[in-house]
């Protein structure tokens, strides 16, 4: 429940402090004193969005602070999961700054507004004359069912279950698609594979073809260098080695004369050694040239193919056509490889669907099964509301498909006269009979909501007399298992608080503000008695009063 309001520079609210109490607490005023502004507040505490224009003073922040008190129990997950301390009396703050930015605290932790609308969502229901319409909802019927057959964990485990489901539905379709797509291309796949394997290449072998091909296309060029090599090196009669040996001789007779001369002898020594070893490699070469001139077409046909499949594919060696060739047949596996998965898929999908099935048909079960009670106990708070002939019926239906709800479609029918078909809300009721069943259904969600309180917004709009007395008696009822605040005009209403609080206007020379107080038992006669009878009271509207008030 919540135990304690206070509301800093909003709107036209400079300052509130207000304590609920337990039961059934009841708001009046006049007209345009501000219990929109109120709800306001409180609507940012649970999470909405902020405008800025709700700032009274534009030099100061806005603060709405709210303090609650609940099971730990229930919420021990929730503390423990968002690392937020718990509090016998949780504090729930929301700050707005002069710039407009927003910050909110659950017990002095800041958190963000998801996780303040997940606990606050789970604290308060405010019901707005708007939320009315939501009676017309297929999903908001359907929890109304799932609230009173207290289903909530098996309809979260279906729903994470069902999640999942959708997503191996996805993966499946996607899966199928690429299979598909690849499908299209695998014939063309497996021609280029055909193409390169034929070829029959092997590693560097562009390179070698390529030498080879330079070797027979320059053999006359080659063989007259090898020669002359040869001859200049050892076989004319000047040659470079018989030369170098002349100087190598030479140098043996100075040696001793100085260090320099010993050092330029074992270079010299050390060149003919070299040359002469590069010599003997030279003629070894050249004695066996060998070249096949036939073969050139050969070799000038195989690169003419091997740079064909290059350019084909933009690539500049075999080598990168070796791993091409890699690449296809691994998409070619690839392909292969979808199949299995998508019967692997479709294995593990099906053994979803049985489940979630089994789980919906469960589900469905305990539905049908509180559909009756409430439908009477509907038609029963209807008829103390004045619509005496009224119909109510929950329509259930199998879907042939698994939906996030599970197996069933939920329709409300109604019908506020004897002798008329049921039909949808939208097609039949009323604004006032809207309001009457919704609070209807709100009376007996009171006995298995998980929320603390409710919020009622003007429901008894559009009726008087006895039926506002009814409905007080079934707000008054509700507050047995949770607290109830209800903003009204009617005093049939407010004389069943068990707390009453009236939110007034003042305005001076220089503003105008929205106070709030508790009426004290005299008060509230002076409040119910302008109430029945307007601003000029008389005895007998004080009588009446406290004849209300009992």
């Amino acid at each position: 429940m919540i135990s304690h309001l206070s509301i800093t520079n909003y709107a036209i609210i400079e300052q509130i402090d207000l304590d609920f109490n337990k039961g059934f607490t009841v708001i009046t005023g006049e007209t345009g004193a501000g219990k929109s502004i109120l709800l306001g507040a409180i609507a940012l505490i649970l999470g909405n969005r902020v405008d800025t224009s709700v700032l009274n003073n534009k030099d100061k922040k806005c603060i709405i602070e709210g303090s609650f008190v609940f099971n730990e129990m229930r919420f021990k997950s929730f503390f423990a999961d968002n690392d937020i301390d718990f509090e016998e009396e949780t504090i729930i703050r929301r700050e707005i700054s002069k710039t407009g930015k927003s910050r909110a605290f659950i017990n002095d932790t800041p958190v963000n507004l998801s996780v303040l609308k997940d606990l606050s969502g789970q604290l308060i229901d405010v019901h707005s004359q708007h939320q009315t319409l939501k009676l017309q909802n297929n999903q908001f019927q359907i929890d109304v069912i799932d609230s009173f057959a207290k289903l909530g964990s098996e309809v979260d485990k279906f729903q994470i279950q069902f999640r999942t489901y959708k997503k191996l539905q996805k993966e499946l379709a996607d899966l199928i698609n690429k299979e598909a797509n690849e499908k299209a291309d695998v014939e063309y796949i497996k021609f280029q594979v055909n193409e390169i394997e034929e070829l029959n290449l092997q590693i560097n072998e562009q390179e070698g073809l390529q030498e080879k091909l330079a070797i027979i296309t320059n053999a006359e060029t080659i063989k007259t260098t090898m020669d002359k090599a040869t001859g200049l090196l050892s076989v004319s009669d000047q040659n470079i080695i018989t030369n170098l040996k002349d100087v190598v001789s030479s140098f043996n007779d100075i040696v001793e004369y100085g260090k320099n001369y010993e050092e330029q002898h074992q270079r010299l020594n050390s060149l003919l050694i070299e040359l002469e070893d590069l010599a003997a490699d030279i003629e070894n070469s050249n004695n066996h040239f060998e070249f096949d001139a036939e073969n050139a077409q050969y070799l000038s046909e195989r690169l003419s193919i091997i740079f064909g499949l290059e350019q084909k594919h933009n690539l500049t060696t075999s080598d990168e056509l070796l791993e091409l060739l890699e690449d296809l047949k691994s998409q070619l596996n690839a392909i292969d490889s979808v199949d299995e998965e998508i019967e692997q898929l479709k294995i593990h999908l099906n053994k979803e669907k049985k489940s979630i099935t089994s789980l919906a048909q469960k589900i469905s079960n305990k539905r049908i099964k509180v559909i009756p009670q409430i439908e009477k106990i509907i038609i029963a708070h209807l008829a103390d509301l004045g619509m005496p002939e009224s119909s109510f019926i929950v329509k259930q239906a199998v879907l042939s498909e698994v939906n996030e709800n599970g197996i069933d479609e939920i329709k409300f029918l109604f019908s506020a006269n004897k002798g008329f078909q049921v039909k949808e809300l939208e097609k039949t009721a009323s604004g006032g009979e809207l309001s009457r069943l919704m609070l209807s259904i709100k009376s007996i969600l009171a006995t298995s909501t998980n929320v603390s309180a409710i919020i009622f917004d003007e429901i008894d709009t559009g009726v008087s007399g006895d039926i506002a007395d009814k409905m007080a008696g079934i707000m008054k009822d509700m507050s047995k298992n949770i607290q109830i605040i209800a903003i009204t005009h009617l005093p049939q209403v407010a004389a069943k608080g068990d707390q009453h609080i009236k939110i007034y206007k003042e305005t001076n020379a220089t503003k105008t503000a929205t106070y709030l107080k508790e009426l004290s038992n005299e008060d509230r006669v002076d409040e119910i008695a302008k109430m029945l009878s307007g601003k000029d009271t008389s005895a007998i509207a004080k009588e009446n009063a406290k004849i209300l008030l009992g």
